[in-house]
């Protein structure tokens, strides 16, 4: 594909389908991202969940933007109903991001040039052209400088008393950004988060054990959410209470060194079948 595009002029930044009539511009010379063409099946674990999750609207906060595809392939089918607030520091995919909001003119979305972690201020970002979603804060300076902000002070800033669903996608830097919504988390302002769990990449930070033991001192059940985690471990025990998510707590239970996860307040679990 790529080497078509080299050979005929055409620009790599494509618009593809997310899913059913959503689409997105998304770069085409990133091979993870010619996934989204190739596949035909693109999050499909996370869009089953969200859709639930929003059946009634709400707002979602989408860390790690990227090229906006998975707020996109929301607002396909939710219309007007959900607020969304996006965050992506690479100056490139923003305007990706903007290019495909041309596309969707009614939908309410906030787009935030800034990366989130624990402590406001600039950060050093660094970029990786080659694959945009491995682009990442820099612990040791390298990299572009660009914005930070905390989640805490952006909900009480922007007067969110809501957040149905945070989700963090930020190579590594999830518990970062964790810390920095504490005081949501706690006062149960975010009521759920989707996660990438990514041993690799959060070992640029701490063990990936201090992640899961963040979000259990908050009160925040970590769970298996995609089938490809439920189906080998006997399925779900426990739903989202009043969403019907099918969940697996993964307390006593082997972590895979890469997949997607869920966190919700503890007393929203409940067990399967009551």
């Amino acid at each position: 594909m790529t080497t078509w595009m080299k050979l005929t002029g055409e620009p790599t930044l494509q618009l593809v389908r997310i899913r059913g009539d959503a689409f997105g511009y998304a770069e085409m010379g990133d091979a993870f991202l010619r996934l989204i063409v190739i596949d035909q099946g693109f999050e499909e674990d996370f869009f089953s969940i969200a859709d639930k999750l929003f059946a009634n609207g709400g707002t979602f906060l989408d860390v790690g933007a990227n090229h906006g595809l998975l707020s996109f392939g929301l607002a396909g089918r939710h219309g007007k109903a959900i607020d969304f607030h996006l965050f992506e520091p690479n100056a490139s995919l923003v305007h990706s991001i903007e290019k495909t909001k041309a596309l969707y003119p009614a939908m309410r979305l906030t787009l935030n040039e800034a990366a989130v972690s624990d402590t406001p201020g600039v950060v050093s970002f660094e970029i990786d052209h080659g694959q945009s979603g491995a682009s990442h804060i820099s612990s040791d300076g390298k990299g572009v400088q660009v914005p930070c902000i905390r989640v805490d002070d952006y909900v009480e800033k922007a007067g969110i008393a809501c957040v149905e669903l945070l989700k963090l996608d930020v190579e590594g830097y999830e518990l970062p950004a964790l810390r920095g919504a504490a005081r949501s988390l706690k006062a149960r302002v975010v009521q759920a988060v989707y996660f990438e769990y990514f041993e690799k990449w959060l070992q640029r930070v701490a063990p990936p054990s201090e992640l899961l033991s963040f979000l259990d001192a908050s009160g925040f059940e970590v769970c298996f959410c995609r089938r490809g985690d439920l189906d080998p471990r006997g399925g779900a025990t426990h739903v989202f209470a009043e969403k019907g998510i099918p969940l697996l707590p993964v307390v006593g239970h082997a972590l895979p060194a890469m997949t997607d996860l869920i966190a919700i307040p503890r007393e929203a679990l409940e067990f399967a079948g009551r």
